[in-house]
């Protein structure tokens, strides 16, 4: 009755590897499983498999451990010298046993944090270890603040256990308050979600290290530095005193003749200067204007691997697509032994390339029509090229394919599509209509490739309208075409077993009679009443059909995508070109269709929402602690206003390492926030120390500058360079974290210059308004006082309540003292 063959199913799908025929296998793993012994077993297998078969070999074509230790020996290395480079700068400018105990709570806050990071199942991976080199230099901010105080006072003539004792009460309120707001800065990084949330662990890991470095520089590094071995005055004279006794010379000259003679100076023009930080915000916002600080949404990423997709019209032949696939394979081939050849490298860029027929663009196009060509790369640090300029060379090697439907050449966006429009619309001939003027518009921009729609077209299909006689026979559209496919496609008949293999059965026409539609017309089709042909009971057409109904927001959609020419190229002033002299054109033509943006702006937006719920919260707490701690509230205005100038310096600090600033910066510069204000903090609570001592306030803040000089410069030293390792790092594992390192490290080294020469300016600046007002309200009340009979004031009350008040009567802290001595 019929021919029974054994073979695979009718899928148009074949894989090749390096131009072999292959199969690919991917093994995941769950949360709580080990990486590290997953790979052993896979790779072992590997090796055991290939030793008992001669006629096919099996390779491990990406390890995801091997990526992992890379970037892990990355984070060491650079955590290693960004570590070393902080214990030199703390040994010559403090003792060497000073600096000793100061570096202790870095190893100490560590081995705490991941006693508590096994109970949370916080692991030691890529962005723990990046949360804990962040964190190295802040970690000695509160040991470096302490043990200057006590070696300070130890200075001053005061035995070691006084030096300790007092030194430690004295800075431990300010100390308390700058880290406790340096915590509530990093807090909002547990919260986010999205493509970001992996900032959880980090956050994590600063958060809790610094909670514990603060009981460490409270009760440990007091308890060592208050010994007569580590402080003592009779040491020994060697290299290692006298380099430090040259760098204390070198720091007192720029205490005192440099930095002296400037706050002097500052301090006579206060008002000048009041408006410094205002000139240079408007000079960043001209950088901005003329490009040379670059803003985007998202960081370009190099990859390790990218695609060539291409997709004909559907019902296009195998055939065909295999032919261009492969055609693209030997032209990436030949791109690698172009690059060997220029490069002078005997190792290939290129580690394999995979072909495929049947399905591309990430699964939006599935059939013969559509074709991948799946390419990994080696490591190409220190290579001499980039997969962004391998990217580019393919593109041109392969050039234009005017005759597929849709054609990319692209690597894998970490952060989302850099161009994404959706248009939506109840009506699809308008939305057909809109997304073409779209993509015309769109194709004219040179800094754009790459544009694709990504609603895939649909297939021929042949779609039957039944006669009045089906009907009158009993069918209906289900019952007929049910038995058109059994005859073309196949129905199933039964399942089998066949050793550990299922297979179906199907029944259906041989192919020599489902080749061309007229055997389809002459098909009989059974009924009670015998057979009759296909034409005598159906109509039918061949129209494209939809493969996939998209929706978003209740309405139908139509997405048209783009990638960046140059991938550094920022994403921004493109969307803005999109925006005003392409769609609306479109939208005047089209008015019943609606725009969404997709891709990083609507990631970047979600960020920014988020940002603005939790920062927000984060500074509101922040301003708070700082109000309790100082007993004022204009006091703690004045530290957080120290806040923008450190952002600013933030993006000059993108804008000299050559980086646009992206979302990634702005997560830095909200860590940035809590940590620049503890230097202000430092600063301030030394100020209002001195004026309890008895200083006027012109003195108090020259004072205070020159006593907190050499602690400020030191913790901006330690936090710069625990991070410069990273900013300096050039291979591509490294690059998601540059932006917050470069903000955190340039914001706090040009934050700490405007805290030295504009902190003192708005401290004075806040006083002398203070004056102001109470000198008004005065006025007013002598005014109300005199007009009233019974109040009878005294000549010398009244001169009193005339005369601008002195700058000591309107300091709180002088306030609060006096009444704490009555």
């Amino acid at each position: 009755m019929g021919e029974v063959k054994l073979q695979f199913a009718d899928v148009a799908s074949q894989s090749f590897m390096n131009g072999e025929r292959s199969i690919s296998f991917n093994i995941n793993k769950l949360p709580e499983e080990d990486l590290d012994e997953i790979s052993k077993f896979c790779n072992n297998y590997v090796e055991e498999f290939n030793s008992l078969h001669n006629d096919a070999q099996m390779y491990v074509t990406y390890d995801f451990l091997e990526m992992l230790k890379g970037r892990l020996n990355l984070l060491y290395k650079n955590g290693g010298i960004g570590l070393a480079l902080i214990l030199i700068t703390l040994g010559l400018f403090l003792s060497l046993r000073l600096s000793f105990w100061v570096a202790f709570g870095i190893p100490a806050s560590f081995l705490a944090m991941f006693t508590l990071a096994s109970v949370y199942g916080v692991t030691i991976n890529m962005i723990s270890l990046f949360g804990m080199i962040l964190v190295i230099g802040i970690l000695v901010d509160d040991g470096i603040v302490i043990a200057e105080n006590i070696f300070t006072q130890f200075e001053r003539g005061k035995s070691a256990k006084k030096a300790a004792v007092e030194g430690t009460m004295e800075v431990l309120p300010a100390v308390f308050t700058s880290v406790t707001t340096t915590i509530v800065a990093f807090s909002p990084l547990f919260f986010v979600e999205g493509r970001m949330e992996w900032m959880y662990e980090m956050a994590f890991v600063v958060v809790v290290s610094l909670g514990f470095s603060l009981i460490e520089a409270f009760f440990v590094l007091p308890a060592h530095l208050g010994s007569d071995v580590i402080l003592r005055r009779d040491v020994r004279q060697n290299i290692g005193k006298r380099i430090r006794d040259g760098l204390d010379s070198l720091l007192d000259f720029m205490r005192r003749k440099v930095y002296g003679r400037m706050l002097h100076f500052i301090i006579r023009w206060k008002y000048v200067f009041l408006f410094t930080p205002l000139f240079m915000m408007i000079l960043t916002a001209g950088f901005f204007g003329g490009g040379l600080i670059k803003g985007t949404f998202f960081p370009s990423i190099p990859f390790d691997q990218f695609n060539v997709d291409i997709a004909f019209t559907p019902g296009s032949g195998e055939i065909q697509t295999l032919e261009y696939v492969k055609r693209f394979d030997d032209a990436i081939w030949e791109v690698n032994a172009e690059l060997m050849k220029e490069l002078n490298d005997t190792n290939d860029f290129v580690n394999f390339t995979f072909v495929s027929t049947g399905g591309a663009f990430r699964g939006q196009e599935t059939g013969s029509h559509a074709g991948n060509v799946f390419v990994l790369l080696r490591d190409l640090e220190n290579s001499g090229t980039s997969s962004f300029e391998i990217v580019t060379r393919v593109q041109e090697k392969i050039g234009p394919v005017p005759e597929a439907e849709k054609f990319a050449v692209q690597g894998r966006n970490t952060f989302g599509t850099p161009v994404s429009i959706s248009l939506l619309s109840k009506d699809m001939d308008a939305l057909e209509g809109a997304k073409d003027m779209l993509i015309s518009g769109m194709q004219e921009i040179k800094a754009l490739n790459n544009i694709t729609d990504v609603n895939p077209a649909g297939k021929r299909e042949i779609q039957l309208k039944l006669k009045p006689k089906a009907y009158f026979l009993g069918f209906n559209q289900a019952s007929l075409t049910a038995q058109v496919r059994q005859g073309f496609f196949g129905g199933q008949a039964q399942r089998l077993q066949h050793g550990k293999d299922e297979l179906r059965v199907w029944v259906r026409y041989p192919k020599s009679d489902r080749i061309n539609i007229g055997q389809l017309e002459d098909m009989k089709i059974k009924t009670f009443d015998g057979e009759y042909p296909l034409s005598e009971l159906a109509t039918f057409n061949i129209e494209r059909g939809p493969v996939s109904i998209k929706h978003f927001n209740g309405s139908r959609e139509m997405r048209v995508d783009a990638d960046l020419v140059n991938p550094y190229d920022p994403v921004p002033p493109l969307l803005e070109k999109i925006r005003e002299d392409i769609l609306p054109g479109v939208l005047a033509k089209y008015p019943e269709v609606k725009i969404e943006y997709q891709g990083q702006q609507r990631d970047s937006d979600e960020a920014m929402a988020q940002i603005q719920k939790y920062f927000g919260a984060a500074f509101a707490i922040m301003f708070l602690l700082i109000i309790i701690h100082f007993k004022s509230f204009t006091q703690g205005l004045v530290i957080v206003l120290m806040i923008p100038p450190a952002w600013m310096g933030a993006t000059w600090g993108h804008g000299i390492e050559g980086i646009p600033v992206s979302m990634l910066s702005a997560w830095g510069m909200i860590a940035l926030s809590g940590v620049i204000i503890n230097d202000a903090v430092v600063f301030l609570s030394k100020y209002n120390s001195l004026l309890v001592e008895g200083l006027k306030v012109k003195d108090a803040v020259f004072e205070a500058g020159m006593a907190r000089f050499r602690a400020i410069i030191l913790t901006t030293i330690t936090t710069s360079v625990g991070l410069y390792p990273i900013i300096l790092e050039g291979s591509f594992q490294a690059q998601f974290l540059k932006p917050m390192a470069v903000a955190l490290a340039y914001g706090v080294f040009l934050g700490t210059g405007f805290i030295l020469v504009f902190f003192p300016v708005l401290i004075l600046v806040l006083n002398d308004a203070k004056r102001t007002f109470k000198y008004i309200i005065n006025r007013i009340r002598l005014w109300n006082m005199l007009g009233e009979a019974e109040v009878r004031l005294t000549p010398a009350e009244i001169e009193r309540m005339r005369t601008f008040p002195p700058p000591e009567s309107v300091e709180k802290a002088l306030i609060y003292n006096e009444r704490k001595i009555d």
